[in-house]
C-alpha cells in the first residue's frame, strides 16, 4: 500500500525546468520585449545547454522557489505595470505546473528594445514598397 501523503516528497523538478517555465510566462506578457542575460556567474557559465538559466536565476529550496528574471523590454512599456504583470505571471505559471510555492519573483530590467513583432511589420512595409 503506497502513502499518498508523501508522495510529492521524491517528486524533483530541476532548476532548468522551472527556469524555462519562467521564462514561457514572462515572454507572454505584453511589454516584454524579450529576456536578458544575467551577470555571468560560475553555475551559469560550466552549465551546458541551460540557455534559460542564463536569463533566469531560480532559488529552489525545501519549501519555496525564488526567482529573478532579466528582461528587455519594448519601447513603450511601463515599467512598473510590466514588472507587477510579469511577477503574476510567473508566480502563477510555476505554481500551476509544479504545485511548489513561489515566495519571491524579482526582475531587473536590462535594456529596451524593439518588438520582435514590430520588426517583422517593418520588414512586411519595406517589402510592399
Amino acid at each position: 500500500m503506497h502513502d499518498n501523503e508523501n508522495f510529492s516528497a521524491g517528486l524533483v523538478i530541476s532548476e532548468e525546468v522551472i527556469a524555462t517555465i519562467a521564462a514561457n510566462a514572462a515572454k507572454d506578457v505584453d511589454g516584454v520585449a524579450y529576456l536578458g542575460n544575467r551577470p555571468a556567474d560560475l553555475y551559469t557559465t560550466f552549465k551546458i545547454g541551460a540557455e534559460d538559466l542564463k536569463k533566469v536565476s531560480v532559488t529552489v529550496t525545501d519549501y519555496d522557489i525564488k526567482i529573478h528574471l532579466y528582461l528587455v523590454l519594448t519601447n513603450n512599456a511601463k515599467i512598473q505595470e510590466v514588472a507587477a504583470d510579469v511577477q503574476k505571471a510567473v508566480k502563477s505559471a510555476i505554481q500551476n505546473m509544479t504545485g511548489r510555492v513561489v515566495t519571491r519573483v524579482d526582475i531587473t530590467i536590462t535594456g529596451v528594445g524593439k518588438e520582435e513583432k514590430q520588426e517583422t511589420a517593418d520588414l512586411e512595409s519595406i517589402l510592399d514598397e
